[in-house]
């Protein structure tokens, strides 16, 4: 059982490190996704939708705290309550995602209405790892098989705190596990690097007091600064369609090579008065009956691009593959613009002057209506016009309202968060 308890510390410590980690490098999409559970038509806690930044905030950073906890045997009764209650919740909200998109194909098969709207990706690992719902689950129910044995031992006080040997031993296993999973996996070095500084700095506060939230107020001190960091700024590492060096086109499109998609077609008929089941691959069979209708099966999900809603448009003309040919094109974007951040105007004005100057083409892309847009640059005397792109797309492009992209013919050379405008190089 002590092995047991052990492998269970160290895989739910070192995946919640990990997790938290790639959270906090993007708390910003973080909260995306929790205002797509706080919706009227998915949670229905609309109520909860001013705050998801603040919660998203709060529920990496203490991922982190607990993984610490956990590895280190810190308040090994509250750490593993808080972890149980954690896993419990998400559990049972990817299960209940992944109903609700059972229940939704269900729905469509039979052609029948579904009132709810289902969230398609719970978010566990950001745009690090997408998973399916039901995949999502399954993780939760394998992590759970640890965190409910870590509850009930600690409660007998079996957990405590380790020795400066066993600090180490979990030290040097746990790093490995998260060279596995985040480098393996996730391909993010970082994960390591910043696990095995925080490592060091809670090995040298915890042997060097004897209260617990010492060092568990270092872990989140130090989460929380570094969250903020990006906040402030941009994630370190993204992992979007739209990072540094992707091309908008290429991410759009459809290799000839691509895989297709394999469905099934099954065709329901009436053959002298009982029904006959004929399963093709499209084509339409040659039957002695009448057609009553069919059904299709998804047998293998074809190549589907990386970016399927990205558009320049206005309500008259569709100006994507033009722009997108630019050599030299600054993007200026907000997906709402009623939301354009005050403090950047003149920025965004002084720098958009500059570039025009310099052979740039600049436009502003925003999910606001037409007047707002003709107003928004009128009030503010901009020298640029505002296209339409869906609001989704836009917040995906870049966690930051305003934001600047500048490309070369759909290829993202640059971007940066208005506050670090000054980062952008302008040839």
């Amino acid at each position: 059982m002590k092995i047991f308890l052990a492998i269970a510390r160290l895989i739910v410590g070192s995946l919640f490190i990990v997790s938290g980690l790639i959270k906090c490098n993007d708390a910003i999409g973080f909260s995306y996704k929790l205002n797509d559970y706080f919706a009227h038509d998915v949670l229905n806690v609309e109520f909860l939708i001013p705050f998801s930044l603040a919660l998203a905030v709060i529920i990496c950073v203490v991922e982190i705290v607990l993984g610490i906890a956990v590895l280190f045997g810190l308040k090994s009764k509250l750490s593993t309550v808080l972890i149980l209650l954690m896993m419990l919740f998400f559990t049972w909200l990817t299960w209940y995602t992944s109903s609700c998109l059972q229940d939704q194909e269900i729905a469509a098969k039979l052609g029948e209405e579904f009132s709810k709207n289902c969230v398609t990706d719970c978010g566990c690992f950001g745009d690090a790892l997408k998973l399916e719902p039901i995949e999502s689950f399954y993780k939760d129910l394998f992590l759970l098989i640890f965190t409910i044995p870590l509850f009930i031992f600690s409660l007998k006080n079996k957990i405590t705190k380790n020795s400066k040997k066993e600090d180490l031993q979990y030290i040097v296993i746990s790093t490995l596990l998260i060279v596995a999973f985040g480098v393996g996996v996730i391909k993010w070095w970082f994960t390591v690097i910043f696990a095995v500084i925080l490592f060091a700095i809670v090995y040298l506060i915890k042997n060097r007091t004897k209260n617990d939230w010492y060092p568990l107020i270092a872990t989140f001190i130090i989460s929380l600064g570094f969250t903020i960091y990006c906040l402030q700024n941009l994630p370190i590492k993204d992992f979007r369609a739209y990072k540094i060096g992707s091309n908008i086109v290429e991410n759009m499109s459809t290799p000839e090579d691509a895989p297709k998609p394999v469905i099934d077609y099954h065709w329901k008929f009436n053959v002298n008065g009982e029904e006959k089941i004929i399963t093709t691959n499209g084509s339409y069979p040659t039957v002695d009956g009448e057609l009553v209708g069919y059904e299709t099966e998804i047998i293998e999900e074809g190549y589907e691009p990386s970016i399927l809603d990205f558009s320049i448009e206005t309500m008259e003309e569709n100006f994507t593959e033009r722009f997108l040919s630019e050599e030299k094109l600054i993007i200026i974007i907000s997906y709402d613009l009623e939301k354009f951040n005050a403090k950047s105007i003149k920025t965004i004005k002084d720098f958009s002057e500059s570039a025009l100057k310099k052979g740039y083409t600049v436009i502003g892309l925003s999910a606001s209506g037409e007047e707002t847009k003709a107003s928004f640059k009128t009030t503010n005397d901009l020298k640029f016009d505002w296209y339409l792109c869906d609001e989704k797309a836009l917040k995906t492009v870049v966690r930051s309202n305003p934001g600047i992209l500048e490309l070369n013919k759909g290829t993202i050379n640059q971007k940066v968060h208005w506050k670090n405008i000054d980062d952008l190089i302008l040839n």
